[in-house]
């Protein structure tokens, strides 16, 4: 996209920012799935944080961590227990699967959030549910079920943002953000820059978010939170959609 390529010329760091947000307005389509991808990076961070912190000590969301965690546990150094690292990963690549079946016509990027979005909340939902019946140390075989129904919901967003293709817009993983930006020290800036960087922030507020309510008020508190921001998520989509066709319509009016 001709608004990625970083205009040449030294430019001081308010106007290269103000220029790519310019850019990001220039193109309201993609400006809106940019930033609904970036509202579940924070999912991502405080479904995370969860995990860590109550449910078995893995992630459900980062599975890099997992398969660190996993090989550690094969070669004998302590960490968590290889039953919740397998609920993850299981979890997770199910979700991939799944996430084949909301996404699998082509269409508008917002469609294909707001469709997978849906199930990923539904799926948030009963975790929380789950969470709140298990309580705050639940017994081995609830957090395994609660560990794995985390991680399908998370493997369904990561797909969805594999599936869109967004440059600079994982909801994860944040290595390719970092050696982005990090790259990109004494160059122009650009769209992309702009949301890798909002994508680190936006992970890390997810964390402290997450976090906090763990802390402070539950698990299945925190996992209700994030059901709750995955339902606004799609809400936000769908209405986005209904405001994209009804904005056709009137232009096809005579």
């Amino acid at each position: 996209m001709a608004a990625d390529r970083p205009e040449p010329g030294p430019q001081r760091p308010l106007k290269r920012l103000a220029a790519s947000l310019r850019d990001i307005t220039a193109d309201p389509e993609h400006a809106d799935v940019r930033l609904l991808l970036l509202a579940l990076t924070v999912l991502s961070g405080a479904v995370d944080a969860v995990s860590i912190l109550s449910l078995g000590h893995v992630f459900v969301a980062n599975m890099t961590g997992n398969v660190v965690f996993t090989s550690l546990r094969l070669a004998g150094a302590p960490g968590p227990a290889l039953a919740s690292s397998f609920s993850a990963l299981g979890g997770f690549v199910l979700g991939v699967l799944v996430a084949r079946v909301p996404t699998r016509r082509e269409g508008k990027p917002v469609a294909l959030v707001r469709d997978s979005v849906v199930w990923q909340a539904l799926l948030l939902s009963a975790s929380a549910a789950l969470s709140a019946a298990a309580g705050p140390d639940p017994a081995d075989a609830p957090l395994r079920v609660l560990l794995a129904v985390a991680a399908t919901a998370m493997g369904m967003q990561n797909a969805l943002a594999g599936r869109i293709g967004m440059a600079g817009m994982t909801t994860t993983v944040m290595t390719r953000a970092i050696v982005g930006l990090v790259e990109a020290i004494g160059t122009a800036w650009s769209v992309t820059l702009t949301f890798q960087a909002l994508s680190v922030c936006a992970l890390v507020s997810g964390v402290i978010v997450g976090a906090q309510l763990v802390d402070h008020v539950s698990p299945a508190a925190a996992l209700g939170s994030v059901a709750a921001g995955a339902w606004t998520v799609a809400l936000l989509a769908h209405h986005r959609l209904k405001g994209g066709r009804a904005t056709a319509g009137r232009r096809r009016t005579p």
